[in-house]
């Protein structure tokens, strides 16, 4: 029987941040129109605070923080392999009964609470990802490109389409997906402010039509080349902490000197062409979907020299145990948001400055609560329910 590996800190400090991370871009998706998640100023105001709350979340949480996490979970099934193999139980199997349990927690999330639910895409997805855990770093990151360029090639197919097509057809589709007067957004207006079974509605209209063409087409291909690149920094042993600074310190200014400013350019020229919907829809995004995870390894390079130097160890503690409850604490930043977002008429009328306090707010509770928990009991909830369902008897 080999060796059972040891748990890693940094994956757990590391997915402690990410939750907090992500949290950012989810209370825009809980306070605000899914349309306003790609055109950010077309329910109003755009200007002082209303900018600058979403310009620094922007550049320095949009597609940054789900790719952290999305190469944490990539990691985490390889060590989870690793320890099954150890363990002597039939690792594939384990692995399919974790993704199924993952996807039936995730459903639950998305038709119950919120329709902005990852969990789902990672278990079907993390199917995929985990036939090349075995493969070498440099193969992995091959094939991740591969993955990462197929959404790409669709957004400059989708983008000349949009181009090409006729005044008359693209104003129509214009007013339909991309205005604040479109039936659409008023649909989800009326929802979200109105009960939970409209609210439920809504989330079927999602997972029926939404949710299918953002895993073929977008999503799905983005979050698998993510999670091989988690899988290569692993078997490099970048979340060993065993490297020399001086790689972590050049890692990060390669993500953030480049990712930055190649998301800035993002900014600048969606504001150059006024948000229209032939430039942001596809283009205009591609800017931060490549920059974001660039930034994201900015971040993880950061958290690893703090890490190895014993930088803010009480705060670091804290994220290592929220980390160990990252499935509980999303899902419980839903139900918070959601309570919060979906009553008293707040949805689509809360001022991003607010948001942003609501942010800190959930932030000082998790950082304080997880400790607690951790000192009582073994896992979360959620943690504890994934479990017990994947690890019946099924040893080799």
């Amino acid at each position: 029987m080999s060796q059972r590996p040891e748990r890693l800190t940094s994956l757990d400090v590391l997915r402690g941040f990410a939750i907090l991370g992500i949290l950012v871009i989810n209370v825009r998706a809980f306070a605000e129109v899914s349309t306003a998640q790609l055109n950010p100023g077309v329910m109003g105001s755009f200007e002082g605070a209303e900018f600058w709350v979403w310009f620094v979340s922007h550049l320095l949480f949009e597609y940054s923080f789900m790719p952290l996490l999305a190469a944490l979970f990539g990691a985490g099934v390889v060590i989870q392999g690793e320890r099954l193999a150890a363990e002597g139980f039939q690792v594939d199997r384990i692995l399919r009964r974790r993704m199924g349990a993952l996807a039936l927690i995730g459903l639950g999330h998305l038709v119950l609470i919120w329709y902005g639910d990852i969990l789902l895409l990672y278990a079907v997805v993390g199917l995929v990802a985990a036939r090349f855990r075995n493969l070498p770093p440099a193969r992995l990151l091959g094939w991740a490109l591969v993955f990462y360029l197929v959404p790409f090639g669709f957004a400059l197919l989708m983008t000349g389409i949009l181009n090409w097509m006729p005044a008359e057809e693209y104003e129509a589709f214009r007013q339909q997906f991309w205005s604040a007067d479109s039936a659409l957004v008023e649909q989800e207006i009326e929802a979200y402010r109105g009960g939970w079974p409209a609210q439920f509605e809504h989330r079927l209209m999602v997972l029926f039509e939404s949710w299918p063409s953002m895993l073929l087409t977008e999503s799905g291909w983005r979050v698998l080349a993510l999670m091989l690149v988690g899988m290569a920094l692993y078997r490099g042993g970048f979340f060993s902490g065993h490297w020399p600074e001086s790689p972590y310190r050049r890692l990060g200014l390669l993500g953030f000197g480049i990712g930055i400013p190649l998301c800035q350019w993002g900014v600048l020229y969606n504001m150059t062409h006024e948000w229209g919907m032939a430039e942001s829809l596809y283009a205009g995004r591609q800017f931060n979907i490549w920059g974001g995870p660039l930034v994201a390894l900015g971040w993880a390079s950061a958290v690893m020299l703090a890490l190895q130097r014993g930088l803010f160890r009480g705060l670091l503690e804290r994220l290592r145990a929220l980390g160990r409850l990252a499935l509980s604490a999303y899902l419980l930043c839903s139900v918070l948001g959601t309570a919060f977002f979906y009553t008293g008429g707040r949805f689509e009328a809360t001022p991003r400055l607010v948001q942003l306090q609501f942010i800190l707010a959930v932030w000082l509770m998790l950082l304080v609560i997880a400790p607690l928990w951790l000192r009582r009991w073994r896992a979360g909830p959620a943690e504890w329910l994934w479990r017990r369902f994947a690890y019946r008897e099924d040893r080799g």
